[in-house]
């Protein structure tokens, strides 16, 4: 009997190093205010997507566990070298992700940038988004003498929404092996009250 207690034993443990298989995610926030007119939009919209997988099983997604990210259009995870295209990772655009994390509970929070100029820098672009307080564009144009950026604002008004597709149910993960164990102990049982 106790070598059939070690056995389920084993199994049950058997599942915890096993750890959760990558995800996707789709985010939307909804509604910033205009910080130059102080108005409120409730139609802008910041969305982008990631895929991510929580190796460590601490409940969050780092963001040396991203395989792939983007962001209101760019695109900073994985960079492909790609220098005659436009884009993260283009000769014109540097992106850089300055810090990410995803509690699986629902917090998403992270900040990221871009710049990137032409040739001769004559012409320049940037973004910056930092979740929960702000993101904002721009560019200039040195032979035109025009600067252009605008600045949206979160504020209590704005909604997030996230979509998740792949992402397993952590409690579906345990079933499967601790199921497999008690039939096994439920058969080892009937085996020796039957002897």
């Amino acid at each position: 009997m106790k070598k059939y207690l070690l056995y389920a034993v084993l199994c049950v443990a058997g599942i915890s190093p096993a750890h959760a298989e990558p995800g996707i995610w789709h985010f939307t926030y909804r509604g910033f205010v205009d910080a130059a007119t102080g108005v409120f939009h409730p139609d802008m919209v910041l969305k982008g997507e990631f895929v991510g997988e929580d190796r460590n099983a601490d409940g969050v997604i780092a963001l040396n566990e991203l395989s792939y990210f983007e962001s209101d259009g760019d695109r900073f995870l994985p960079q492909v070298a790609n220098p005659g295209g436009s884009g993260c990772g283009g000769y014109y655009l540097t992106c850089n992700v300055y810090n990410f994390s995803y509690a699986l509970t629902g917090q998403l929070d992270y900040t990221v940038g871009t710049h990137g100029a032409d040739e001769f820098y004559n012409r320049w672009w940037f973004s910056e988004t930092v979740i929960g307080s702000h993101f904002t564009y721009g560019a200039g144009d040195i032979f035109h003498g025009g600067n252009w950026s605008v600045r949206y604002n979160w504020s209590d008004k704005t909604s997030f929404n996230m979509v998740a597709f792949g992402v397993p149910e952590p409690t579906a993960a345990l079933m499967l092996p601790a199921g497999l164990a008690l039939m096994y102990l439920a058969r080892a049982r009937r085996r020796t009250l039957s002897a």
